[in-house]
């Protein structure tokens, strides 16, 4: 759990830096595009002055300053017209089109929605509309940020989808060296305790002893089967799943607390499924025995079955603590569990086998506290 929880951490961490860093351009920005704005308030309220003044001026006024107010604007398109909307002039704007009524109508629409216009009064009874646009400066600065925002969030969502690649890629490689390792480990002493079984058989020790002890050399055989297996495509084939699930509650029950009932709610008819008998048991082994541990003192697990046109779906309930609704993905990721010893496998591995092995699905259907838990798998027919 902690594992689990420490890597949690990390991506929130993450994630909200990226947010903060997103947050922080974007805040900056604005106060770029506030003060640029500004700028080019003052810049239009100076070109209103020079219009009005060289309007208004004598013929031998000096105008050489108002002029080069007006020339000096070469990056805002600005529009003017008279009091009844008529367009007189215009600046800055597209060449190829200013010749186009309809283009500068809809350039003087827009620039009456992007900025308040200026009045420059001429006299008593005439006044001009001083129009005009953000510069193309200040419109890319205003879409920048939510750009950068976006490139950083594609980049968080590349890299997470890269690191979970990743990660999935060393898991698989972790367990399938584990899983060699350890079927490689049991081995020898395996065959060797067979041997000895041999030899036992022979001698005066109890033949009920011996049984006993020969069950508990198969059943190592058969751990050993299980980890060989992983990493490597398994064979499926159709068999009777009404005996695997039979035989895995059983064993379960044979080494369960006295105070925990076990229920099999299997059809009539046997039920056929194409699936490896070796890893399907140990799925169903680790779903009956993590149903027994969530238990506690009192309680019962049942296994149900039914098969559908398309398919065979298994139940494991079970009476215990249950699990809440934020985690019914969770519980199934490696590293996660709620018990103080543990590696928190055994679900993760359980998803590994129905999912990747089985082409199934496996997830956690319905979740009440003290009433009822049932974790569903899914196999196609």
């Amino acid at each position: 759990m902690d594992i689990y929880r420490k890597r949690q951490r990390w991506k929130q961490i993450l994630f909200f830096a990226a947010v903060l860093i997103g947050l922080g351009s974007l805040l900056y920005t604005n106060t770029l595009v506030r003060q640029i704005q500004t700028t080019e308030r003052q810049k239009m309220d100076l070109w209103a002055e020079a219009v009005r003044i060289m309007d208004q001026a004598d013929f031998d006024a000096d105008l050489a300053f108002p002029f080069s107010v007006i020339e000096s604007n070469t990056h805002i398109p600005v529009i003017l017209t008279d009091s009844s909307g008529n367009i007189l002039q215009h600046k800055n704007l597209d060449s190829l089109k200013s010749e186009d009524s309809v283009y500068l109508q809809r350039q003087l629409e827009q620039a009456m929605e992007e900025n308040e216009s200026l009045v420059i009064n001429l006299g008593p009874d005439e006044k001009q509309y001083l129009h005009y646009r953000d510069s193309i400066l200040l419109r890319t600065l205003i879409y920048f940020p939510y750009v950068q925002l976006g490139v950083i969030i594609l980049f968080i969502l590349v890299s997470y989808i890269a690191f979970n690649i990743s990660r999935t890629a060393e898991q698989n490689e972790v367990w399938t060296g584990m899983s060699k390792e350890t079927a490689h480990q049991l081995g020898t002493p395996i065959s060797s305790l067979l041997g000895w079984m041999e030899i036992l058989k022979d001698s005066e020790l109890a033949p009920e002893t011996v049984a006993e002890l020969q069950k508990d050399t198969l059943r190592l055989e058969k751990i050993t089967d299980r980890f060989s297996k992983i990493g490597s495509k398994p064979t499926l084939t159709e068999s009777n799943l009404s005996r695997i699930l039979s035989g895995s509650l059983d064993y379960i029950k044979a080494r369960g607390p006295a105070n925990i009932e076990y229920k099999l709610d299997l059809p009539e008819e046997p039920l056929l499924a194409s699936f490896n008998e070796t890893l399907f048991e140990w799925v169903i082994e680790n779903l009956c025995k993590n149903a027994t541990d969530a238990i506690g003192d009192k309680g019962r697990v049942i296994l149900h079955a039914v098969e559908t046109d398309k398919h065979v779906i298994i139940d494991v309930e079970d009476t215990g603590k249950g699990v809440s609704k934020s985690k019914f993905k969770t519980i199934f990721k490696p590293g996660f569990t709620t018990k103080k010893r543990g590696w928190g496998l055994g679900l993760s591995l359980s998803k590994r086998i129905v999912e990747t092995y089985h082409n199934g699905k496996i997830f956690v259907l319905s979740s009440n506290p003290g009433e009822s838990t049932i974790l569903r798998i899914m196999l196609k027919k």
